[in-house]
């Protein structure tokens, strides 16, 4: 009966006269079918802001029309997770933050025969599980040094955690921090992780074998190094309370002189400050040289999706189209030839020093593990109790057992 009907609403569409309203899924060879397809972004995003800005050129160059599903970021999982245990079919794309791919891997189709070549580093490898690329970049950040240049000069721009200590220590005024600590959330989280790839972390939380490695010696001296500058009296004093959002408004009110924060705050910086304030460079290293943990979204089709083949050219359009995030208001994307040339225009300096950090053998993604959100709130834990004073390797050994109780 179900097909019966498939193939009459098909076969009125040929003939043009199916009844206005009705909605059968796109087909690419048949353009202005009235077909529509589904994409959850987050609100306020780039995302939100890219999908209606191009919804209107897809559908004229496919006939599909783009409904778009605008949701908080703390909404976007449980919005998944609900539909995908029901068997729904609710969003035939979402926009997912890296960290969610391992818990909804069965409920993405694979991107089949995708061009990675112009991926940015990582990228690539961050997006596949178990053999499957589960989605096309959207963009990544990482956290890069932005500084006040009208008081660091350029041959003075600190590259190590020694070099970056001594110059926060240096340009610490009355009125001026040298640089801040982030202990707050789930940034604190990535500071510690980022610290943690410049000692000389192998795999991140887990080794390359699965088992939980955070005791390794790369995660004390990691949180050693955010102990020793929270204490210090080149940062504020209320690091617990410290995050991006936090130390960007102590950094374009005049109030540091450097911080490591991600790198869409630089042009945020610059047009607070004025370009001939605000600087950037890469990340800066430590025994092990530069590293960070990267932060990139992805765009995925999901298997239940009733439009799957119209669903599969969005996000290759939306692909092709990655330069358009640099119109957008955090100035990030996902391709490498995108960076290059960006790189090339004043103001859009954070580019190149987000592709030497991403190209720093150290940078690595955080782990694919379906328990990711409860893993992090233990990371969360670690850094705030070391910050309060708690032992570093004793913290790091309690940690490790619930991180093996949670399970991956």
């Amino acid at each position: 009966m179900k097909k019966r009907i498939i193939n009459s609403l098909l076969a009125a569409t040929l003939t043009g006269s199916m009844m206005a309203g009705m909605v059968v899924p796109c087909f690419a060879e048949d353009k202005g079918n009235g077909g529509s397809i589904t994409v959850l972004v987050e609100s306020g995003s780039p995302a939100e802001a890219l999908a209606n800005n191009t919804a209107a050129d897809f559908e004229k160059e496919t006939g599909c029309k783009v409904v778009i599903d605008a949701v908080a970021y703390t909404g976007m999982y449980d919005k998944l997770s609900t539909e995908i245990k029901a068997g729904q079919a609710a969003h035939d794309v979402a926009c997912m933050d890296f960290v969610w791919l391992a818990a909804f891997a069965d409920a993405i189709e694979p991107i089949t025969g995708a061009d990675t070549s112009d991926f940015l580093p990582t990228l690539e490898e961050s997006g596949t599980i178990d053999g499957n690329l589960l989605g096309y970049p959207m963009w990544v950040n990482s956290k890069i040094l932005i500084y006040r240049k009208d008081l660091i000069p350029e041959d003075k721009v600190p590259k190590t955690w020694d070099e970056y200590k001594a110059l926060a220590e240096e340009l610490k005024t009355d009125d001026m921090y040298g640089t801040t600590v982030f202990g707050s959330g789930t940034d604190a989280v990535c500071s510690f992780l980022d610290f943690a790839c410049q000692a000389g972390a192998e795999g991140l939380v887990y080794d390359k074998d699965g088992n939980v490695n955070i005791t390794d010696q790369a995660y004390v001296d990691a949180l050693n190094f955010m102990v020793e500058m929270a204490n210090a009296d080149y940062s504020p004093t209320d690091s617990l309370a410290t995050a991006a959002t936090e130390s960007q408004e102590l950094f374009t009110n005049g109030k540091v002189a450097m911080q490591l924060n991600w790198s869409h705050q630089y042009p945020a910086a610059v047009a607070a400050l004025g370009a001939d304030k605000v600087g950037c460079a890469p990340m800066i290293g430590g025994s092990a040289g530069i590293g960070a943990t990267t932060g990139p979204w992805y765009e995925s089709v999901m298997k239940n999706s009733e439009n799957k083949d119209m669903a599969l050219k969005y996000v290759e359009y939306m692909y092709d189209h990655n330069a358009d995030y640099m119109n957008e208001t955090l100035k990030i994307a996902g391709r490498t030839s995108v960076y290059e040339e960006s790189a090339k225009e004043a103001g859009n300096e954070h580019t190149q020093a987000v592709l030497d950090t991403l190209g720093a053998a150290q940078t690595q993604p955080r782990p694919m593990v379906t328990t990711w959100s409860q893993v992090e709130e233990v990371l969360v834990g670690v850094v705030e109790s070391c910050l309060g004073g708690a032992d570093v390797e004793e913290t790091l050994a309690a940690a490790k057992d619930e991180i093996e109780a949670i399970g991956k």
